[in-house]
């Protein structure tokens, strides 16, 4: 009894351990998002959108954000946000940025036939992946659910 008590405690202890050294590897790893987007389109950077397998989405030698198009929220058809939305995060505004439910049936389909055929990107994860652009690893997975 004794003995299984002792290892009990290690078990935990060890747990504990390993919790907190990822809560501080990962509060170390984040990035601080500007307090506006706007503060994005002024910035030198170009930012270019892929698709899965690498390829561009679009190019633009205007600027790096390809904002000659820029419209006001307000002036979006209410049918394209919505479209947008039901496409892309339909769970948006039960969720506050990470849909577990998505998540837990992409790990499933994706176990189920051994390669990422699904993906559970929230919009809120693709946003902050556009600001702060990593390679797509589980860590970065991570990193994003926090930012």
């Amino acid at each position: 009894m004794k003995r299984l008590k002792k290892i009990f405690f290690l078990s935990l202890s060890l747990s504990l351990l390993g919790l907190g050294l990822l809560a501080f590897i990962s509060f170390l790893s984040l990035k601080a998002l500007p307090d506006s987007l706007s503060q994005l389109l002024d910035q030198g950077d170009r930012i270019q959108i892929l698709d899965r397998l690498g390829e561009p989405l679009s190019q633009t030698y205007q600027n790096p954000w390809n904002n000659h198009d820029l419209v006001k929220l307000h002036q979006v058809p209410s049918f394209l946000k919505s479209a947008f939305i039901l496409s892309e995060d339909k769970r948006f505004y039960e969720h506050q940025g990470i849909d577990w439910q998505a998540r837990l049936a992409a790990l499933w389909v994706n176990i189920r036939h051994l390669s990422a055929l699904r993906g559970a990107s929230t919009i809120s994860e693709q946003v902050v992946r556009l600001i702060h652009p990593r390679p797509r690893t589980l860590w970065s997975r991570w990193l994003e659910g926090f930012e």
